[in-house]
């Protein structure tokens, strides 16, 4: 069993107090209960997922349709691509997209005694996007509310009642979650969750209590989109 000493020693990294909750309640691995590689025959949509269900880790629904934690096994042997420069810029990757983008530490910089977290292409370029972990848990659980896509949502969940098995999953989201967020982050997820449909012709949205805008400025900081090649 792989435990959080095992990643903080591979990286050189002491990780966040609400990280270190969350990796040690199972809400981190997406894998929990099953070993990797699944036995023969098992796959995580058909074996897997069933049982997070009532109790999804984070971000299981909540992370939009392209975010996927990497396991703790994933974060233990990630290895850094030849021309990254590892001495200059020193990355903790967490989270992927579909297309091999990285969810990632930041931790050259500390921004009110957090790292922040970036988002990386796997070409050249790396953006910071939240100023810690918690908020980057608040900005992308209240995204999955707002600019669905149809097409996503339908292939997921069909066509009959798309939007409303879609919320139940994101509520299923927000309960599991919810000893682990500011009471003013849940408050505002509830909320926004909860929210009428608004739909477009390619879109979904629920309409939050606060303009999604007002909220997302709140969360603004000066070093807030600022890009460098990590690669330089």
């Amino acid at each position: 069993m792989i435990t959080l000493e095992d990643l903080e020693q591979k990286h050189n990294y002491t990780f966040s107090p609400l990280y270190k909750k969350l990796f040690e309640a199972g809400m981190l691995n997406w894998m929990r209960g099953f070993n990797e590689p699944l036995e023969e025959g098992k796959t995580w949509a058909k074996d897997v997922y069933p049982t997070l269900q009532e109790n999804p880790p984070l971000f299981l629904h909540s992370g939009g349709f392209d975010l996927e934690l990497m396991t703790p096994k994933q974060i233990l042997e990630f290895e850094f691509p030849d021309t990254w420069n590892q001495e200059k810029y020193q990355l903790i990757p967490f989270a992927k997209t579909s297309e091999k983008h990285l969810y990632a530490f930041y931790k050259n910089v500390e921004i009110e005694g957090e790292n922040p977290i970036v988002f990386i292409w796997h070409e050249d370029e790396t953006e910071i996007v939240a100023k810690n972990f918690e908020e980057f848990i608040f900005r992308t659980m209240l995204s999955a509310s707002d600019d669905i896509d149809k097409e996503n949502l339908e292939a997921d969940y069909g066509k009959e009642s798309a939007m409303e098995k879609y919320r139940d999953d994101l509520m299923l989201d927000l309960k599991s979650m919810a000893p682990f967020l500011k009471k003013e982050h849940h408050k505002i997820l509830n909320e926004a969750y909860e929210g009428e449909v608004i739909e477009t012709l390619i879109s979904y949205s629920l309409k939050c209590a606060l303009p999604l805008k007002e909220i997302v400025n709140d969360l603004s900081f000066d070093e807030l989109g600022d890009t460098f090649d990590h690669e330089a």
